[in-house]
């Protein structure tokens, strides 16, 4: 829920009957007269607060909303727009002042007596539900009911909540109380009952269940769709009132009756289906996003920072204290219905931003910018150290391409950004310090750079990090230097080695790539070397005493006599146990633990067993395992395969995590148990 400043402590907010729902934050992508549903291709006549799509603009398809480049609320997958009239507050002497709102809160809730059969949005589907020249409340209209079906007023979808330290009250649906210590909360419930037809501009295609937020649909309008339900907050203790002033929604309405809300869908449809499916009708969910897998992975905590409210489109004030309501509404407070409103002359309008449209540059390890910086990935900062040592600026216009510059100026091969708008280099990783993996990397939510909306900046304590591969000391793209180390006692990377006539940094980077080692070295002109601790800062030497040209690529340098050129593997995957254990598709098997073998037999006893010294791996001992139909398998020893029926014997327990750290023969970010250590997989329910 999106709040103004003033703490909500010691208050519990009234939140609607629940059932599986997800709940999501939106902020203010634009303010003005656009209304692209009652209005299309021109001025609307009342100002909306509008949450959603970038694109948003006075005519907006499917494929508009969908081509945005952000969206203010915080799952990105859904470029819908939200629309909700603005609240102002006129003073005595007859001036208007914005009242704060943070934007919308838009709940998804399974609701219906046909709740099972609930259909995603379609592409295009478009609603308003309210009716913004109502001024007094309708007792007549009600929903669908029959002789065993009650209804209930249509007019109850709108309703209000004054939050206030004197306790909870019971909600109206009209403006009953504006003084509210911590925000007046304007709700709207929308229509869940769908004919099937295109938007009709009298809603026709779409009616209300019989209790709004619940019940069953008319005959005419079969279709059960997931239930939508705006919340926004209005800060009305958090402006100066004055004697005689009173509250005024931008429709000229002082009742509160002619609250009104419009959504148009751009949802990702994959997203939206497997959300329906898997989470609306979930009741465990509690409206948490991130408890929802289809919404998790496009869920990002930076939405209104990412996506900040849009230059106006329409050429007039509606922020701030104002002279007048924009447009040519007059204040209305009924009880006869507020006539339409048409304006003599308008405002002139203005452009789409430049960058309406663009899509976010979404760079993979390895992408070049400007021919030599590289996108070596992301690394987080440490607890006692920066990650990259030097600060070298802050700036509200900070881009990829102002970074890595002033790095480049300032001798340093590596380029980080952080928090949007700061900018750090160096030479190296500072001790400790190690790239994510790449899938880690990805999924991350990052921040956009303040100088550039369509370039990622970091994040709070995380930087994405660019390489300069215009000095000679490599040109592979997925390696970044770390530095010049003494060798003193004993191979700094013992791993792994080879040597050769024709080693060079981009040979040598490949082969310890190709096992998996985090940190690859070069040594005396000609010595390859892998291994996955960092060497100590402790050792690190004179840059250039790391001078022998390689022998296979003489513009590069392979270290020096006891002196270890070293790089970090940006490609390096962390050695993990796998969760949860595929084929085809299908989850097959799901980790259990390390066990001990057991003392009187083999952990997994009764069984059967297979060795392959070669290419064992999680995956091909689980495809062994359960094409004989067995409820357990277990690796162990970097090559062996177990299975059985009736799981560890009573002479296994359990052992620490750290025993079954052996990796796999066939694949080494994968682990295979360890000495008399068997890592145990249990059958997916």
């Amino acid at each position: 829920m999106l709040i103004p400043s003033k703490s909500l402590a010691g208050f519990l907010a009234i939140s609607p009957l629940v059932n599986g729902f997800w709940r999501m934050s939106c902020g203010i992508i634009q303010t003005g007269r656009i209304d692209p549903m009652v209005n299309p291709g021109s001025i609307a006549a009342h100002a909306h607060k509008v949450s959603g799509a970038s694109n948003f603009g006075f005519s907006n398809t499917y494929d508009d909303l969908l081509s945005s480049r952000c969206t203010s609320c915080e799952i990105q997958d859904d470029k819908s727009a939200y629309w909700t009239p603005q609240l102002y507050y006129q003073h005595t002497n007859g001036s208007f002042q914005e009242v704060p709102n943070g934007g919308h809160t838009v709940y998804y809730l399974g609701r219906g007596d046909n709740r099972t059969n609930i259909e995603p949005f379609p592409p295009g589907f478009r609603m308003l539900s309210g009716d913004s020249s109502a001024r007094s409340n309708d007792t007549v209209t009600m929903t669908y009911s029959t002789a065993r079906i009650r209804g209930r007023l249509r007019s109850d979808r709108v309703s209000f909540a004054c939050l206030d330290s004197s306790g909870p009250m019971k909600e109206q649906n009209y403006l009953f109380r504006t003084d509210c210590d911590y925000g007046l909360r304007a709700q709207i419930q929308f229509q869940s009952c769908w004919d099937g037809r295109d938007y009709q501009p009298d809603n026709s295609h779409v009616a209300y269940m019989s209790q709004i937020d619940n019940g069953v649909c008319p005959p005419t309008h079969p279709r059960q769709l997931i239930h939508l339900f705006f919340e926004v907050l209005y800060g009305v203790n958090d402006i100066q009132k004055t004697p005689g002033g009173r509250f005024v929604f931008a429709n000229g309405d002082t009742t509160g009756f002619g609250f009104h809300g419009d959504f148009m869908n751009g949802w990702d449809q994959q997203t939206l289906a497997s959300a329906v499916a898997q989470c609306v009708n979930n009741d465990s969910l509690n409206g948490v996003i991130s408890k929802c897998p289809p919404l998790a992975k496009s869920q990002t905590p930076y939405f209104s920072t990412n996506c900040p409210e849009r230059p106006p489109l329409v050429n007039e004030p509606v922020h701030g204290m104002l002279d007048r309501l924009p447009g040519c509404n007059n204040v209305t407070s009924g009880p006869e219905r507020a006539p339409a409103v048409t304006c003599p002359t308008q405002p002139s309008t203005n452009a789409a931003p430049q960058d309406s449209g663009k899509t976010m540059f979404e760079p993979s390890i390895g992408t070049t910018l400007n021919s030599s910086w590289v996108y070596a990935g992301c690394a987080a900062e440490l607890n006692n150290q920066r990650t990259l040592a030097t600060f070298t600026f802050s700036s509200d216009t900070m881009s990829i391409e102002s970074c890595t510059a002033t790095c480049r100026q300032k001798g340093y091969r590596l380029a980080g950004l952080e928090y949007s708008r700061e900018c750090w280099c160096a030479n190296s990783l500072s001790s400790g310090a190690s790239f994510m993996a790449a899938a880690d990397c990805n999924s991350t939510p990052k921040m956009i750079c303040s100088g550039n909306q369509t370039q990622w900046c970091g994040a709070p304590n995380l930087l994405t990090i660019w390489n300069d591969t215009s000095s000679v000391v490599g040109t592979s793209k997925t390696i970044v230097y770390n530095g010049c180390y003494s060798e003193i006692n004993g191979r700094l990377l013992n791993k792994d080695s080879y040597a050769n006539s024709t080693v060079s940094v981009d040979q040598c980077a490949a082969y310890c790539q190709a096992k998996n080692y985090a940190f690859a070295g070069m040594e005396y002109a000609g010595e390859c070397y892998c291994g996955n601790i960092p060497p100590p800062k402790t050792l690190a030497a004179d840059e250039k005493s790391c001078n022998m040209p390689c022998k296979g690529n003489p513009s590069q340098t392979c270290g020096g006599s006891s002196r270890i050129s070293v790089w970090n593997n940006t490609l390096y995957v962390p050695p993990h146990n796998v969760a949860t254990v595929s084929i085809s598709g299908r989850a097959v098997y799901n980790y259990l633990a390390c066990y001990k073998e057991g003392t009187s037999g083999r952990a997994l006893a009764n069984g059967m067993s297979t060795s392959d010294a070669k290419s064992m791996t999680v995956e091909s001992c689980a495809a062994f395992c359960a094409a004989k139909g067995y409820k357990f398998m277990g690796t162990e020893w970097e090559q062996e395969c177990y299975c059985n029926n009736d799981g560890p014997i009573s002479g296994a327990i359990k052992a620490d995590e750290a025993d079954c750290s052996m990796l796999c023969k066939g694949d080494n970010t994968e682990f295979c148990g360890g000495s008399s250590r068997i890592s145990i997989y249990r059958a997916a329910q």
